[in-house]
C-alpha cells in the first residue's frame, strides 16, 4: 500500500524548531561509544555488527526476489497462501521458530469491470495493460484484471466532470465556479493524496461513480524514459489501489476493534464506516484520454493541466460513460507469518515487518523489502549459528493482505495488543524497499536519533560513503518543493537539530500504523528510493527491479544491514536507545506553534490555558530525564541492578503509550495517538497534534476545547513518565553530569 515516497523537509522551519530546543541530545559516537551501551561493552557490540554487516548477499537477495515474484499473488488468493508457506519455511531454515497465523477478512475479488464511452462517440476503456514480449512476466495470464480494493458494486451511467486531485482545495475550486460533481461520474488523476480520500470527498459531493488515472505528468513520461525502455509509467499502464477509508479506521471493515475480552464484534457490511458507498475504477492513461478529450465547459486552469496533447477541460460532459463493476465479496484467509528468534529476556521484543501479499508480482511492492528482510534474518540467524544468544526476542513479521487495508497487521496487532504494549521495544517496517539509491526514512522521534546513528555505520554501496552521508548530500541537492512546505513538514520537524538530516512523520500506507497509531509503540519505516512509476502494476516485476531499480541487488543487502544493525542496537543495548526527551521537549514546543495558531484564529484562550501549564511541565521534566540519562550514560558501566534496568527500558519503550487518547480522534476512534495521525484530508501524511489541528480546522470551538483537554492530558501521563525515567535513570545520590548528553 505504501505510496511512492515523498519524504517530507522544511529546511527552513526545521533550523528554527532545532535552534529554540533545550535539550540537545547528539550522540556521535566514536569507536569506543555507542548509544544506550555501557562503554565496556561497546568493543564486543561493534565486532558484533561488524559480522553481522559480513552476511548479506546481493545474490541471494536477488535469487529470493525473484522466487517471490513468480506468479501474481494477491491477499484473500491461494497463491498468497503459498507466499507465506515459502516464508516460513525460509525463517525456519535460518533458525527462527516461525508459525503461520491465520486470520479471516472482508476480502474483495473482481467478477466483472467494464467502462465505455457512451457519448460523444462509442469507445470501450478500461483495456488491460499491453504486455512486453522482452518481459515474460507480462504475458502470464494469471495476471488479475486492475480493480480498486473495496469499491461496491455498481452500474452507472453519466456525464463526466474532471476534478484534477479530486482534493479539498479542488473540490473548492470546483464549487467557486457553480461546478457539481452531483449525479455526475468524476474523473480523478492519482497523486498528492490517498486514492480512497478520493473516494471519500467524490462521495461526499454525491458523484456517482470514481474513475481514476494516472497522468504523465505525475509519473510517466513528463517525468522520464518510459518503461519498457525505463522506470516511468507507460501510456497502458494502471495503478490498482485499495479505497478503503482506512483515514477512519484500517483492517478488516467488519472488526473495527478488538474488544479487551478477545471476543471479536462483527459489524454489518452497510454499517461499516471505512467501506466506500460508490463504484470505483482504475484506468490507464490511454483510456483517460479518450475521456478527457471529450470534456468541454471551462478550461482548467493550469495547475489541473496534464500532460495528455490536448488542453483540459472541467466538464460536465459532453463526455458520458458507463460503468459496471461487480465484486465479490466474501470472508477471505489471510496468512500472516511470525517468526522469532528467541533471546535471554523473552519479555521485550523487537519487531521487524514487511508485507508479502502483492497486487501482482509486487517487485518494488513489497518484494523488495521482503527479500532485504529475509537477508536480515538470515544473516541473524548465522550470527546465533556461531554462538550469539539475543539479549531480546527479535521478532520478524511478514504480513498478508496489506494491500487491501492494512488488514495482516491490524488483526495481528489488535489480538495481541496487550502484550505488544507490555513487550515491544519499537517496530522497525520497511514496504517499497528499494527503487534506487537515495534512503529515505520516518520515525517516531525517539528512534530518529538511532536512525541516523546506524546510517553512519552502513556503506552505500555507489558513494563509498555511509548510507547517512549520502542520504545528506542527496537532500542538500534536492531542496524542498513548495509542496513539501506542509503540516506534515511541521510534524517530522520534532526531533530535528542544526547540522543534522531531518527524518520525516510517521503518517499511514503501510504496517506500521497500527502499531504506532493505535497501541502506541515506536515505529520507523525506511528504505532506498528512485525514479520509480510502475506502483502497483503489472510492470512492478522482476524485469523492472532487474534492470532499472536495483540490478546488482546492492542496495538490497545495504538495506538488510540497515534493518539488521537497528535491530542489534535495540536487542543489545543496556539501556533502549530511546530518545524520549528530546522526543517530549520537542513536543513541549510544537505546542507554542500551535497555541500561537489557535490566537490568530480567535480561538477562546481559556481553551489553552490548561494545555499550556501542562506543556511547561512537560518541557521541565524532558530536561530532567535528559539530565538523569545523561548521568547514566557517563558512567564506565551500567550502576543499575537488572530489576531497574529493566523497569527503566519498560518506561523507555511504553512512552508513547502515554500519549493514547483512550477515546481517541474525533470521529475516528480506531486512530488513539494525539501527537501523530494520518490527516483526514490526506491520508498517508502525518497530522501534527491531529484532535486539535483539525478541530481548528473545522470551526468547532466546543470540539477544539475538548481536544485541548485530550491533549494536555496527554502531556499530564508522557510528564509522569518522564519523571519515571528520571528516578530510575539516576540513583538519588549522584550528581547529575555537566553538559550534553
Amino acid at each position: 500500500m505504501n505510496r511512492v515516497a515523498r519524504w517530507l523537509v522544511a529546511p527552513g522551519f526545521l533550523a528554527a524548531i532545532a535552534l529554540a530546543s533545550p535539550v540537545v541530545s547528539r550522540r556521535l559516537q566514536d569507536a569506543s561509544t555507542l548509544q544506550g551501551f555501557a562503554t565496556s561493552r561497546v568493543p564486543a557490540e561493534r565486532a558484533l555488527e561488524r559480522k553481522f554487516q559480513s552476511i548479506p548477499d546481493p545474490a541471494r537477495a536477488e535469487a529470493d526476489l525473484r522466487h517471490l515474484t513468480s506468479e501474481p499473488h494477491v491477499a484473500g488468493t491461494e497463491a498468497s497462501h503459498r507466499v507465506a508457506l515459502w516464508l516460513l519455511d525460509q525463517f525456519r531454515s535460518y533458525g527462527f521458530d516461525a508459525e503461520i497465523v491465520r486470520y479471516t477478512a472482508w476480502l474483495p475479488l473482481p467478477r466483472e469491470l467494464s467502462l465505455e464511452l457512451t457519448a460523444p462517440v462509442r469507445k470501450t476503456l478500461a483495456s488491460p495493460e499491453v504486455p512486453f514480449p522482452g518481459d515474460p512476466d507480462t504475458l502470464d495470464v494469471r495476471v488479475p484484471p486492475a480493480y480498486n480494493a473495496y469499491s461496491p458494486s455498481g452500474d452507472v451511467t453519466a456525464p463526466v466532470v474532471y476534478v484534477n486531485y479530486g482534493s479539498v482545495d479542488d473540490y473548492r475550486e470546483l464549487d467557486s465556479l457553480g461546478i457539481s460533481v452531483e449525479g455526475k461520474i468524476v474523473l480523478a488523476r492519482y497523486g498528492r493524496i490517498y486514492r480512497g480520500i478520493k473516494a471519500k470527498l467524490a462521495e461526499e459531493h454525491k458523484a456517482l461513480g470514481l474513475i481514476l488515472y494516472s497522468d504523465p505528468a505525475d509519473d510517466g513520461s513528463s517525468v522520464g524514459e518510459v518503461y519498457p525502455n525505463g522506470p516511468w509509467r507507460p501510456m497502458s499502464g494502471i495503478q490498482r489501489g485499495s479505497i478503503l477509508y482506512t483515514q477512519i479506521y484500517p483492517g478488516d471493515p467488519l472488526t473495527p476493534f478488538q474488544p479487551v475480552s478477545g471476543e471479536v464484534v462483527h459489524v454489518d457490511p452497510a454499517e461499516a464506516a471505512n467501506l466506500p458507498r460508490i463504484p470505483a475504477i482504475p484506468i490507464n492513461a490511454q483510456d483517460a484520454s479518450a475521456i478527457l478529450s471529450n470534456l468541454r465547459g471551462e478550461r482548467v486552469p493550469s495547475d489541473w493541466q496534464g500532460a495528455l496533447p490536448f488542453s483540459y477541460h472541467f466538464g460536465a460532459g459532453p463526455a458520458q460513460v458507463h460503468l459496471n463493476i461487480s465484486m465479490d465479496f466474501g470472508e477471505r484467509p489471510v496468512y500472516d507469518v511470525i517468526a522469532k528468534l528467541h533471546g535471554t529476556d523473552d519479555n521485550q521484543w523487537v519487531l521487524l515487518g514487511n508485507h508479502h501479499d502483492a497486487w501482482v508480482f509486487g517487485a518494488a511492492d513489497p518484494g523488495s523489502g521482503t527479500a532485504a528482510m529475509l537477508e536480515a534474518a538470515r544473516s541473524l540467524g548465522e550470527l546465533a549459528r556461531s554462538g550469539w544468544k539475543p539479549r531480546r526476542t527479535i521478532v520478524i513479521c511478514e504480513w498478508d493482505a496489506e494491500e487491501p487495508g492494512l488488514v495482516g497487521s491490524t488483526k495481528w496487532v489488535e489480538a495481541n495488543r496487550a502484550e505488544l504494549q507490555s513487550k515491544a521495544v519499537a517496530y522497525i517496517n520497511t514496504d517499497v524497499g528499494v527503487t534506487g539509491p537515495h534512503f529515505a526514512a520516518s520515525a517516531s522521534p525517539s528512534l530518529q536519533d538511532l536512525v541516523r546513528g546506524v546510517a553512519r555505520d552502513v556503506m552505500d554501496p555507489s558513494t563509498g560513503l555511509s548510507v547517512y552521508a549520502a542520504w545528506r548530500d542527496s537532500l542538500t541537492r534536492e531542496p524542498a518543493s513548495s509542496e513539501q512546505q506542509s503540516a506534515s513538514a511541521r510534524a517530522a520537524a520534532l526531533a530535528a537539530s542544526p547540522g543534522e538530516v531531518p527524518l520525516g512523520a510517521l503518517g499511514a500506507g503501510s504496517d506500521f500504523c497500527p502499531f504506532l497509531d493505535s497501541a502506541g509503540i515506536a515505529s520507523v519505516d525506511f528504505g532506498f528510493n528512485g525514479e520509480y512509476g510502475v506502483y502497483h502494476s503489472l510492470y512492478d516485476d522482476f524485469f523492472w527491479m532487474k534492470h532499472f531499480g536495483d540490478p546488482t541487488f546492492t542496495y538490497h543487502a545495504a538495506l538488510a544491514r540497515m534493518l539488521g544493525m537497528i535491530a542489534l542496537r535495540l536487542d543489545e543495548a543496556d539501556v533502549l536507545p530511546l530518545d524520549v526527551p528530546d522526543y517530549a521537549s520537542s513536543v513541549a514546543r510544537a505546542e507554542g506553534e500551535l497555541a500561537a495558531r489557535a490566537k490568530k484564529a480567535d480561538a477562546d484562550s481559556a481553551d489553552w490555558k490548561a494545555l499550556s501549564s501542562a506543556s511547561v511541565d512537560l518541557a521541565a521534566s524532558a530536561a530532567r530525564a535528559s539530565r538523569a540519562l545523561q548521568w547514566l550514560e557517563a558512567l564506565p558501566g551500567s550502576s543499575l541492578d537488572a530489576q531497574r534496568t529493566d523497569s527503566l527500558n519498560r518506561a523507555l519503550a511504553g512512552f508513547d503509550q502515554a500519549f493514547l487518547a483512550p477515546e481517541g480522534l474525533p470521529g475516528r476512534p480506531w486512530y488513539q495517538h494525539t501527537i501523530f495521525a494520518p490527516g483526514s484530508h490526506a491520508g498517508y501524511d502525518a497530522e501534527l497534534f491531529p484532535g486539535v489541528t483539525e478541530s481548528l480546522d473545522r470551526g468547532d470551538s466546543a470540539l477544539t476545547r475538548r481536544e485541548c483537554d485530550s491533549l494536555a492530558a496527554a502531556f499530564r501521563r508522557a510528564t509522569a513518565r518522564l519523571d519515571e525515567i528520571a528516578r530510575l535513570a539516576q540513583p538519588a545520590q549522584a550528581a547529575p553530569a555537566s553538559g550534553h548528553r
